[in-house]
Order: structure tokens, then sequence, then C-alpha cells
């Protein structure tokens, strides 16, 4: 419905943006596109290290292949993280550590959310103009850059305090497989290194969007505009962020003086490339043979969770 409404209530020209997409440098957009799928082995890579710590020894190319697969099912289940369950499936089946790969899972959202956070952050306060951008955008992004390194590190100690040792939570942040994110000093640093480096590359994939259309987006502002985007997608309830993410595009690119028809197209190309990505991922599903989650994995992972 959201998605619809951008032509309903946006006043977009739609013969504009279809002139628009169809002068775009294919070229770029075609390099662009070997960046995004490049993106999910640098993702993967991070995985790798905290699903290790957790007791998996799933080669990197398994879990490329399960990365993509999650891509896949996020087309049809709740929000972005709706992929997040067969990963978390696909790892643990026939293993019995059903747990580690919540966990593991979860941890790799974590990371990439803090280096989200981070990037945007940083990009506000060294950008030259963002004193312009308002502040209903600034302070929930400063915000979760102070709950994700400031808090979080500070969990377990804190649910003991204010919700007493034997408390379910307390219990499961410092007597499970999970306290392992804590206590090895090193694991979450290096996570947060790969995490910085694939969000790097989903930065350059968004340049490559916007210089296929010939836009003049300050690099800055590309820091900035896509991990608030992509944490809108995070958070909010939709089928892979569709609607959600588009109407974020338009509203941050005209921010920066970009016009309406120029916003929604950039905002339907890159719908267009995640779209790619999960039809890729659609033929590793079919490629590797896989079967399908149970119907009850939903209910496990909300158990779990």
């Amino acid at each position: 419905l959201m998605f619809v409404s951008l032509f309903v209530f946006g006043k977009v020209d739609l013969n504009k943006t279809g002139a628009i997409a169809a002068s775009a440098n294919m070229g770029m957009l075609a390099v662009t596109a070997g960046l995004f799928l490049f993106s999910f082995v640098v993702a993967a890579r991070r995985w790798q290290l905290l699903t290790r710590a957790l007791g998996f020894r799933k080669p990197l190319l398994e879990l490329v292949k399960l990365y993509f697969v999650g891509v896949l099912f996020n087309l049809f289940l709740p929000s972005t993280v709706g992929g997040d369950v067969s990963r978390c499936y696909y790892l643990s089946k026939g293993t019995g550590l059903h747990k580690e790969g919540f966990y593991s899972v979860l941890a790799d959202r974590a990371s990439g959310l803090a280096v989200l956070f981070l990037t945007a952050s940083v990009g506000l306060i060294l950008s030259p103009d963002a004193a312009s951008l308002p502040w209903q955008l600034k302070w929930p992004i400063f915000a979760g850059t102070f709950a994700t390194f400031v808090i979080v590190p500070i969990t377990p100690y804190l649910s003991c305090k204010l919700l007493g040792e034997r408390n379910w939570i307390s219990r499961q942040l410092n007597n499970s497989a999970a306290t392992i994110f804590w206590q090895d000093k090193a694991l979450i640093p290096v996570s947060l290194v790969w995490s910085f480096l694939s969000q790097l590359v989903l930065v350059l994939c968004h340049v490559g969007v916007g210089l296929s259309l010939g836009l003049d987006i300050p690099l800055w502002y590309y820091f900035v505009f896509y991990p608030s985007v992509a944490v809108l997608g995070f958070i909010t309830p939709s089928f892979n962020g569709i609607g959600i993410r588009e109407w974020a595009y338009t509203y941050f690119l005209l921010l920066v003086g970009v016009d309406k028809a120029h916003a929604l197209t950039y905002a339907l190309m890159w719908l267009g490339l995640t779209t790619f990505g999960s039809m890729f991922g659609g033929l590793v599903y079919i490629a590797s043979h896989m079967q399908p989650p149970p119907k009850d994995m939903d209910e496990e992972a909300a158990f779990q969770a």
C-alpha cells in the first residue's frame, strides 16, 4: 500500500520517471549489480567468524549460499529480517545447535546495525552541510549509535543489576552460548571491521546508482541516507522493506535538492537491484536442492527470541 501511495500521493510524472530510467547508464548499473552481489560475500565472512565462535565449522561458500537464500526469503517474510529465520534454520539443520544458530544470526544483525548507526553518525559529524538536515533525522541516529556502542557492551551487567541474576534474560546473557560475544574481546571488533567493509561496498553500490542517473549527490550524504534507510527497513514491518524504503529514499534525496522524479527513479532502481539479488538467491536455492523450512520455523524463532 505504501509503495502504491508513492504514485497516488507523490504526484510524480510516471512518463518522466520512465524516461529517466531508460536513459540510465547501463554499464554503471551492471558494475553496481556485481558489487551488490559481492557485498554478500563480505557479509558471509563476518557471519563465519561469529558462527565459528559458537561451534560451527561451515565453509565460507556454504555461508554465502545461505546469505543469498536468506535474501530470497526476504521477499516473502516480514521486514528485512525475514530471511534470518531461514539462515538460522539451514545453518543449524542436523547439528542440534539451534540456539547457537539463532545467536549467530542475531549477533550478525547486531554487528551490521552497529556499523550502520556509526557510519551515519560519523557522516553527520564530519559532513560540511549536515547542519541543514532536521534534528528529527539526527537524534535517532545518534541515539542508536550510543545504544549499540555504550549500552550493549554492558548489557549482561545491567541485566543482573536491574532484573536479577535469576531472570531469564540475565541467564541468556550471562550463562548461555551467547556469552562468548562478551567474553572474547577480539571477536566483536573483528566482526565490526568486516561489517564496515560490507557497508562500504553497499555505499559504493548506492553511489553507482546515483552516477548511473547522473545525480549530483555529495559523497558524504550517501553515508547518511543509506544507513538511515536500511535501519528503517529493518525495524518497520513490511515485505523486504518495500514501500518503506521507497518513501525513505525519496524523502532523503529531496532534502539535497534531487527532484521528485529522479528521487523516485533512484528508489525504484534500488528496488530492482535488491530484487535482482533475491532472484539470484532463488537460483542458488534451486541449484543447492534445499528443502523449504517447516511451517513452524516462525514459531520456533519467535520462541527463541
